[in-house]
């Protein structure tokens, strides 16, 4: 007999088992006696498979903390500025900024200089590459 792909959560396996072994609370289960009997075996198996899947999950996390955990975290700031943030096991390990180059185009929404002439003002500008290389 092969194992069975039971996907419900161990408490109510162990709700059901408890109430398959408990013949008084289920009326088909007292005319059944052999069927339950079986039932209940194959369920306890189930049961105790589980339990021992959740243990060596349990094992596998503990073994797991050893291993830092690193988040890099990118951020565009308002004046164009590209802040990459490394993270370890929640501590700043690497803090890079990137300044954007800065082109000057004119300034429609500015009054006119003195001289009559638009005012300028300064944009940042990536080229394609450098947002690629991030």
């Amino acid at each position: 007999m092969g194992a069975w792909n039971i996907t419900a959560s161990p408490e109510l396996i162990a709700a059901m088992a408890k109430m398959s072994t408990n013949s008084s609370n289920n009326v088909s289960a007292a005319n059944n006696v052999g069927l339950n009997s079986d039932y209940a075996k194959i369920l306890q198996q189930q049961i105790a498979q589980i339990e021992d899947e959740g243990a060596e999950q349990a094992q596998d996390i503990s073994s797991s903390n050893s291993i830092p955990v690193v988040e890099t975290i990118k951020r565009f700031k308002p004046d164009g500025t590209i802040m990459i943030t490394t993270y370890e096991d929640g501590k700043i390990s690497d803090q890079t900024r990137i300044k954007p180059h800065l082109v000057p185009v004119p300034d429609f929404s500015a009054p006119l200089t003195p001289e009559g002439k638009l005012d300028v003002k300064y944009v940042p500008h990536f080229s394609l590459m450098d947002l690629l290389m991030l």
